[in-house]
């Protein structure tokens, strides 16, 4: 039998309407803490009748990752954002605010992360900038400022792909302090401070948990975290 919205029952149409709303509510609850694009992100996803569920079954993410997503804690990365994209029927036109460089009062240049996640490493890409983010209060006065935008699972649970470290160029972290250490061939990596050895210095990664000996001739900087998303 087929059904007509035009002969559904009065109480067939509350109840579709009630999942409708209740949907909407899903995903607009924290507005005001998302950025232009996620908070675009959602409006769609609100007219369109599709839930935080639905996102993560489309993007592989349990439903804490995509509250973090909602919640402003979480940036989408590149791929996900094509997946998103097509799903929500934006086709390649749709404008990326984040891709949009625009410097201000107290922003700082936000750069992205790119590289090999599954080895524990990560490629600082420092070329690659994605736009530009407000200081961290912990930056007000640390001369040449940045942030970068984490895209490996190394320090898994502490930092999750897609979250952004406020770093301190050129400082040296004291122990248990996180830092990014850029080796001379480029690579960075994002981890906890140790010790200092006579040649080497000594990080602790979450994921696998072990520790990390890095050859002091190897390194070409190192920036300490001095705050997160």
């Amino acid at each position: 039998m087929t059904y007509r919205p035009d002969i559904l029952s009065g109480q067939t149409k509350h109840l579709i309407r009630q999942s409708c709303q209740r949907r909407h509510l899903d995903v607009m609850p924290a507005f005001g803490l998302m950025d232009a694009d996620t908070t675009m992100i959602a409006a769609q996803m609100a007219e369109q009748g599709k839930s935080k569920a639905d996102l993560g079954r489309l993007l592989g993410l349990d439903s804490s990752q995509v509250t973090r997503i909602f919640n402003g804690r979480r940036r989408i990365q590149y791929h996900e954002r094509l997946k998103i994209d097509d799903w929500l029927g934006l086709g390649s036109g749709a404008t990326h605010t984040t891709g949009v460089v625009v410097a201000g009062p107290n922003m700082i240049p936000l750069y992205g992360y790119v590289g090999a996640a599954s080895e524990g490493r990560l490629t600082l890409a420092e070329q690659n900038l994605r736009g530009y983010v407000s200081m961290h209060p912990a930056q007000q006065h640390v001369r040449d400022a940045f942030a970068l935008e984490v895209n490996d699972i190394s320090m898994s649970p502490r930092y999750e792909p897609g979250e952004v470290v406020y770093l301190a160029p050129n400082r040296w972290p004291t122990r248990d302090q996180d830092c990014v250490v850029v080796t001379r061939d480029g690579e960075g990596l994002l981890k906890r401070f140790v010790r200092r050895e006579h040649a080497k210095i000594v990080l602790h990664q979450l994921n696998p948990d072990q520790d990390i000996e890095v050859a002091l001739d190897e390194i070409d900087a190192i920036h300490t975290v001095v705050g997160r998303n």
